[in-house]
């Protein structure tokens, strides 16, 4: 099929200057502040072969555009490849879009991290290819073989249908992530993510390091391989400093699963930014095991700012089962430390609260809350993480899929907001209320509701933060806080009474509070 198919249109490519490929992300309904890095370095690699790249984020924040100003951009530009990025929750998006789209391609790739656990579904939704695991790995082999009209059986890392079957090529080996070139920022329309002057720090993302050594089990681990591999301090300076000199960036947002895992590594790089003096701050997500006081004081000697902290849970049967932890008592001391020292230091902290365990009790959550209460003052940032969502791959859905009847909950579960639209009381007061709502574990009444309650603590605490933050005016901050407060209780007052009102009220709003809400 596949054979066929690129005969077809492969000599319709004449010159270098028609080859283009298009990259494509669904509208989820969850706007994107940043652009994708998946299609920033795969477009640098798509360049560096020749090709012209074009993007149509869909889910990017200012982007007003729809799947039919797709269609009508695929039949002017006439790309040769369109790849469409995917992920679980957001499956049945991506496959809308694909549906749609399908008839006015010539080719269509797919990848992410669901395209790598589920590729022959994503093949029988329409991809003619897909990319398994790292798709940089690869993406070179298969564009010098689509230009070449060579077999694709030589290149590894793709699966797709010939004469009716699936064919599974061989995963290559991890990639020296050292040897990747930067991600090409320029490849993204700059409206889509940029309105206000500090917004172009939304374009300083870097990823310095792949995989992570935990083995927690609500994790994906097989994206990037089970080794955790990192970037040389000399070579994630070179990019900051590209992002500063060519974007004007001051802002880098490291986006590694475990920014501190490799201490030397990360100390290396400290000093190398001290000694340049750049006016760059920076911040990072790292598990609590992988800190201490000292390398926390020389971040922040070295530009960081904030740190976002995977604590997850204080309920030591709970940190045993997710696997977070052997010693769940050393654990939590670990993490108010931590808490402490960030405070200490001057570097905001950020922390990850995971609940929804099929093992959760109320008297569990309860306990949380109190600890949320206790910690409280040293969570400068914000309180996240969410409630578990099973996650396909994951030990925890594996064990748990069939037992409460979730297998491939991607393809069939109903859409709570199936406009993709989200409530105004989502955005600041209480954003995991979708995912509480999911209840994938048939959570009891008791269990339910003390999870509402304490995300509904956190969202608050949440809401004094970025009023502090946004508005140095006492006067000014204080308003906003009980303005936004009162106006997220409004809108779910609202959303009870009818959806369509509350979308028609508070829409506007949240439209306007989008400014200040992605200011670093």
């Amino acid at each position: 099929m596949i054979k066929i198919y690129l005969k077809k249109f492969l000599p319709e490519i004449k010159s270098i200057m028609e080859r283009k490929i298009l990259f494509l992300r669904a509208s989820t309904g969850w706007k994107d502040p940043s652009p994708p890095m998946a299609f920033a370095y795969l477009g640098k690699i798509a360049k560096d072969n020749g090709f012209e790249v074009l993007v149509e984020n869909l889910n990017a924040q200012y982007n007003k555009k729809n799947i039919d100003d797709v269609i009508e951009l695929i039949k002017k530009e006439k790309p040769i490849i369109v790849g469409v990025s995917i992920f679980t929750n957001y499956v049945r998006d991506s496959y809308e879009l694909m549906k749609k789209i399908k008839p006015y391609c010539n080719l269509l790739i797919a990848g992410g991290p669901h395209v790598t656990i589920y590729p022959e579904e994503v093949i029988e939704r329409g991809a003619d290819i897909c990319f398994v695991g790292e798709a940089e790995n690869t993406f070179a082999d298969f564009l010098k073989a689509i230009v070449s009209k060579k077999k694709l059986s030589k290149v590894k890392g793709i699966v797709y249908k010939e004469r009716e079957k699936i064919k599974k090529n061989p995963v290559p080996e991890p990639i020296d992530i050292d040897k990747l070139p930067f991600p090409d920022k320029d490849i993204f329309r700059k409206e889509d993510y940029a309105k206000t002057k500090g917004e172009i720090n939304n374009f300083g993302g870097i990823l310095s390091s792949r995989g992570c050594p935990g083995r927690c089990t609500y994790c994906f681990h097989s994206l990037f391989g089970r080794c955790f591999r990192y970037r040389s301090a000399k070579n994630v300076f070179k990019e900051i400093k590209y992002l500063y000199e060519r974007y004007g960036i001051n802002h880098i947002n490291f986006i590694d699963d475990a920014f501190t895992i490799n201490k030397k590594s990360l100390i290396e790089l400290c000093e190398i930014l001290i000694k340049a003096k750049l006016p760059i701050e920076w911040v990072c997500a790292t598990r609590i095991d992988f800190l201490d006081r000292e390398i926390i004081f020389k971040m922040k000697q070295a530009g960081c700012v904030m740190i976002s902290l995977g604590v997850e849970s204080c309920i030591p049967e709970s940190l045993i089962k997710m696997r977070k932890t052997t010693n769940p008592e050393w654990y939590i001391k670990q993490s108010e430390d931590v808490l402490k020292w960030c405070w200490e230091a001057k570097v905001r902290a950020g922390v990850n609260i995971l609940t929804g365990f099929p093992w959760d009790t109320a008297e569990d959550i309860k306990k949380i809350q109190k600890y949320v209460k206790k910690i409280k003052k040293y969570v400068t940032q914000d309180f996240c993480g969410g409630v578990l969502q099973p996650m396909p791959a994951t030990e925890i859905y594996e064990r748990y899929a069939k037992e409460y009847g979730f297998e491939k909950w991607w393809l069939y579960k109903k859409d709570i907001f199936p406009d993709n639209y989200h409530p105004f009381f989502m955005l600041y007061y209480h954003p995991f209320w979708e995912q509480l709502n999911n209840n994938f574990f048939n959570l009891n009444k008791d269990v339910f509701n003390e999870i509402d309650k304490l995300y509904r603590m956190m969202g608050q605490w949440n809401l004094k933060i970025i009023s502090k933050r946004r508005f140095k005016n006492p006067i000014i901050n204080f308003g906003v806080y009980h303005g936004l407060l009162l106006l997220s209780k409004i809108s779910l007052v609202l959303y009870n009474i009818s959806p369509i009102l509350e979308k028609k009220i508070m829409n506007p709003i949240a439209n306007y509070s989008f400014r200040f809400k992605y200011k670093h």
